[in-house]
Parts: C-alpha cells; structure tokens; sequence
C-alpha cells in the first residue's frame, strides 16, 4: 500500500482524464479573474460618498494584476473529461492556498463582493452551454463552500450512517442557516450577484445516506433519525456500503468505471443497483427543481 496521502483532487481528475491542469485554469483562477474584472468596473464607474468625496481608487498588485487572468474567457476554465457530455472546472489542488487568497483579496478590495463570484462567471455563459452544473466541495462553512452554496439552486448534501457524521451534519446546517442570515443582514437585502437574489433560497434541498448497510441495525437507527430531523428532505435511496464502493478509491475510479472482474458479479450488480436507485431520485429531484426555476424566469 502506498505511503502516500489519498488526494481527492488526484483522484477526480484522473479518473476523467484530466492531467498536469494550470492553476490559473482553475476556479482559483476564475476568483482571482473576477476579481480584476470587478476592479476595474468599479474604478470606470463614477462613485461618489454621501459626504460627495470621490471614493478612492482600488488598485491591484502586480503578483494578481500581471497573471493575466483578466484576458481569459470563461470558455477557457472549463476542460473536457472522458465522457463527450461532460466537461470540468477542475479545483484549485491547493485548497489552503485558496482560502487565503480570498481573504486577502477581499482585503485589496472590500468593495469586491467573493460570494458572487462565481456566479458571476454563470451569468456569462449562455443558457444553452450547459444542462447541468455540480458544485463538489467540502461540507464546511468556508469561503469556498459558502461560494458554491451562493451560486447553487439545489443542494444536496451526504452524510455518512454514524453518530459523529449525524452530528456534524446539524451542526453544518446550523451554521450555514446563521452565515446565509448573516450575510443577507449584511448586504440589507441587495446583492451585486447578477441574477441572484436575498435572502438565499434553495430550490430543493435533500440528505443523501452514502456508505449505508441495510443489514446494520445502528445504520437503520440513524437513518431514521436523520428522518425526524429533517423529514422527507431526506432521500429514501441510500447508498449502499459495498466492496465496489471500498475499492473505488484504491483504483481511481468511480462504481460506474471499475472493472467488474475484481469483485463478485453479485457484488458488482448491488452496488450499480444501488447508485442507479440514488441517481433515479436526484434525477426526479432535479428535474422538478428545473421546471421550478423555468417557471420562474
């Protein structure tokens, strides 16, 4: 076994045929793209303070303003994958990294409004480039997240069968309601975010059950105590422990693209059986969100 620590990152971007990806042509790149293009919209347009003092000019450093990522188009951070239908924004590997910067770009610029970024970057693609957009980020209340959860209008978010993974599952949403609340206080109910509007809503929000087993008496237990918390936003599809699942990791690769030989055919069928099932209800779940949203444009 590999001594090595498991990188997500290199474990996604492998698998859908991504190699050796430039920061700059990640969704680092495209916060630090809105960034200089937000900048320089504010310094063009004529502002002026209540007391009719010009407000100062923002000025960006040479290590952001020289990257040259003001000249990109939106078309150039997204890559495609092994799949003709489906294409990447690939994630910045340097998480760290990226959560630092935000914080100090927002310091260069606090007029820069971050949780709009990427929505931004949205707004610009036309309404037929695309059908579907997921966000995969870390269940934390981060600038990256928070991010994500701004430009989402479906959230879904997975849990694990444990006691600990219920909890910091309450807790998550606790904190999230409070940071929406927060920031919605905060811009008084207006939102440089292009189409998006306050205080966030979501379309649908469900709990997806990941690595669950019927079989386990203590699963069935936080099952349907997630129910009574959160009701029927709770998927009815689990998704099933199974050594398909266990493996994934090891081979880089997704239930939907490891090899079958390496397990027992019925092994191989449930654990298909069970994410086609979990696929089937988002599909649902979606599809319902999509009419939503149409109705509402």
């Amino acid at each position: 076994m590999s001594a090595e620590p498991f990188d997500p990152q290199a474990t996604l971007t492998h698998s859908m045929g991504l190699h050796d990806v430039s920061e700059e042509l990640t969704v680092w790149g495209i916060i630090a793209r809105d960034l200089v293009h937000e900048t320089d919209r504010m310094n063009a347009a004529p502002r002026a303070a209540e007391s009719g003092t010009a407000l100062p000019q923002r000025r960006l450093p040479a290590s952001v303003r020289d990257l040259g990522l003001g000249d990109l188009r939106v078309t150039d951070f997204i890559k495609p994958t092994a799949w003709p239908t489906i294409d990447i924004v690939p994630s910045c590997a340097n998480a760290a990294f990226v959560e630092f910067a935000s914080a100090q770009y927002r310091h260069l610029n606090p007029d820069w409004s971050f949780f709009a970024a990427v929505s931004r970057y949205l707004d610009a693609l036309p309404n037929d480039a695309y059908d579907l957009i997921l966000f995969d980020c870390p269940p934390a209340i981060g600038y990256q997240s928070m991010n994500a959860v701004f430009a989402a209008d479906v959230l879904y978010i997975p849990s694990g069968p444990g006691y600990w993974e219920y909890d910091s599952t309450t807790s998550f949403i606790g904190q999230l309601a409070e940071a929406l609340e927060d920031l919605s206080r905060g811009f008084d109910g207006t939102f440089p975010a292009g189409k998006m509007r306050l205080p966030k809503a979501f379309l649908d929000i469900r709990f997806l059950m990941t690595r669950f087993e019927p079989g386990n008496e203590l699963h069935r237990a936080m099952y349907e105590a997630f129910r009574k918390v959160f009701g029927d936003t709770v998927c009815k599809e689990p998704v099933e422990m199974t050594r398909a699942v266990e493996q994934s990791g090891r081979f880089l690769s997704s239930v939907y693209e490891i090899d079958y030989r390496t397990m027992t055919r019925e092994t191989w069928r449930r654990a298909r059986a069970s994410f086609d099932r979990a696929y089937e209800e988002f599909k649902g779940c979606f599809l319902a969100a999509w009419e939503q949203m149409e109705d509402e444009q």
